[in-house]
């Protein structure tokens, strides 16, 4: 009786450490260090949101590129490959704004730097810190962000009325 007693508060034990360790957003990280310290390794690129006036949309990833650490002394890298931004968007319903919509780039974590591209056909037009609602009719952005980590590319589209 004891042994079974103390097999179910081990298995109990396990799944409280376990469903205390997981993420709202289940995105898939690790913990990790030694001394008190502790790590967060995210295993693949960070979220974006954008908030465009009073609605949200989740970009489309893109190209990207990601190192994880293994901690012995190697490394895992992901690269990933896909359509050029404006192909991503072909068939893509873009939400409509006007010039003065306010639009703002949420990152679960915030990238050390980032640039957001507009796109013309097969070519980068223009680059900036920040979105740019400047011209008429559809437009395609793609946010290049970087962490320490790696390089994501997320993808787009707004009808500028």
């Amino acid at each position: 009786m004891k042994s079974k007693l103390l097999l179910f508060i081990l298995m109990l034990t396990c799944l409280l450490s376990i469903m205390g360790c997981s993420r709202v957003s289940d995105r898939p990280i690790v913990e990790s260090g030694s001394g008190g310290t502790s790590k967060h390794t995210i295993l693949e690129p960070p979220i974006l949101t954008i908030k465009v006036g009073e609605e949200t949309i989740n970009p489309a990833l893109g190209t990207y590129s990601w190192r994880i650490d293994n901690e012995d002394g190697t490394e895992t890298v992901i690269e990933s490959d896909s359509l050029a931004p404006p192909e991503m968007m072909n068939d893509n319903n873009s939400l409509q704004v006007t010039i003065d919509t306010n639009v703002e780039l949420n990152f679960e974590i915030q990238p050390d730097r980032y640039s957001v591209r507009i796109w013309d056909g097969d070519n980068v037009v223009s680059a900036s810190d920040k979105v740019v609602l400047s011209s008429k009719g559809k437009v395609i952005y793609e946010v290049l962000a970087h962490w320490e980590q790696g390089t994501a590319s997320y993808v787009f589209s707004l009808e500028i009325e």
